[in-house]
């Protein structure tokens, strides 16, 4: 089978360093690696390009702009891709096209409406629309929302990552055919896991504290602020964090004001190597979201922490239960409870039944939760939307 993997979100890049980029690529190459023809269309990264695809075409990124400017680049960049690559997927001829929503993003929407018997497959990770007029403010919401709509509705099958984000495309296009597939984890790399002091050397850490890991952007929905707040309550631990973002600069002065600068290290961007060497490192890791009314993740970390075999200590919201086993693999905390959350680490990294569960999530994890699985789910749900009409 050919599949056309298209995405036209600037902040998308190929290769790069961000969850969603690192979702992209890994995506397109599981389609390869379970046995299809693979086109990938996206956003030119920094560094060499992946292979192992039949073909690829990396547009170049227009530059950072803000506001008004920022979104007038979106709806240029696809419009380029509507006009200029057409006639490059059309002559792939694929079965499936497969579509990480964009805002404005209406390019797969276009290509489909002129390749016989094509299936258009959007992957939905969160509504853009609503997402970027909370977070990041939005001057064309009507027509952000409406193409969203259009896309959604006229797709021959929506991926949801979640419940929650079925929920909202339901609600957004009634007449959408949705179905849930979870994010995953390149479960591969955590198969050999170096050893803890050797991990630990590598990111200079120190090599006798109790450490907790975080892996992710740092945005303020994400609740790295949280464990910090818990970390100034169990003196005897370290946070080590792996990522970057805007709110860095308020978590370095936060942590500066809780006075845990010591036993807080920010570690920036790292590659899957880093992110592997610092979940080999911990005693355990965290994903400490705050109450969110509209959470709908499904966060890539999760799953790269049960494959790690590190103990999780995570927030009881959206769809983290049911990726922990409702506690099987992890513990449970409520959402953006400092001092829960502090509790619960002291007693995760004292208590051996800890790493006996999460030994049990990462043999779990290694069987279910690969990005091949995903792939095959998504390709049988494909099949069937088609074989439907």
């Amino acid at each position: 089978m050919r599949i056309t993997v298209l995405c036209t979100d600037l902040g998308v890049r190929v290769p790069g360093d961000k969850g969603a980029s690192m979702h992209l690529q890994s995506i397109s190459r599981a389609f390869a690696q379970v046995g299809h023809e693979v086109q990938l269309i996206g956003v030119a990264g920094h560094g060499e390009p992946p292979t192992g695809f039949a073909s690829m075409h990396l547009l170049p990124h227009p530059g950072r702009a803000e506001g008004a400017q920022r979104e007038r680049n979106k709806l240029a960049f696809v419009e380029h891709v509507r006009t200029h690559l057409v006639e490059v997927v059309r002559d792939f001829a694929p079965h499936v096209l497969y579509e990480r929503l964009a805002l404005f993003g209406d390019a797969g929407q276009h290509f489909a409406a002129t390749i016989p018997d094509v299936r258009h497959v959007v992957e939905v990770n969160a509504l853009l629309a609503e997402e970027e007029a909370q977070w990041r403010g939005l001057h064309h919401v009507e027509q952000a929302t409406r193409v969203e709509r259009d896309v959604l509705a006229s797709a021959d099958l929506v991926v949801a990552v979640s419940d929650e984000v079925a929920h909202k495309v339901r609600s957004t296009a009634p007449r959408a055919r949705c179905v849930v597939v979870e994010n995953g984890a390149e479960v591969e790399r955590f198969r050999a896991l170096p050893r803890r002091g050797t991990a630990r050397q590598a990111l200079a850490l120190p090599t006798d504290a109790v450490i907790v890991g975080f892996v992710g952007a740092l945005r303020p929905w994400h609740g790295v602020d949280v464990a910090i707040a818990a970390i100034a309550r169990t003196p005897d631990l370290h946070l080590a964090i792996v990522g970057d973002g805007p709110v860095r600069s308020d978590l370095e002065h936060q942590a500066q004001l809780l006075g845990v600068t010591d036993r807080v290290h920010f570690l920036g961007h790292r590659d899957h190597d880093g992110v592997v060497s610092l979940l080999a490192s911990c005693d355990a890791a965290v994903a400490p979201y705050p109450a969110l009314d509209s959470f709908s993740f499904s966060p890539l970390k999760l799953y790269e922490y049960l494959a790690a075999g590190t103990p999780v200590v995570a927030s009881a919201i959206g769809q983290i239960p049911a990726a922990l086993g409702h506690g099987e693999w992890g513990t449970l905390v409520a959402p953006g409870d400092a001092g829960a959350l502090a509790t619960a680490l002291t007693i995760v990294t004292n208590d051996p039944a800890a790493r006996t569960r999460a030994a049990v999530g990462r043999a779990h994890a290694l069987a279910h939760h690969g990005w091949d699985d995903r792939a095959r789910r998504i390709v049988e749900h494909a099949g069937a939307c088609h074989a439907m009409g």
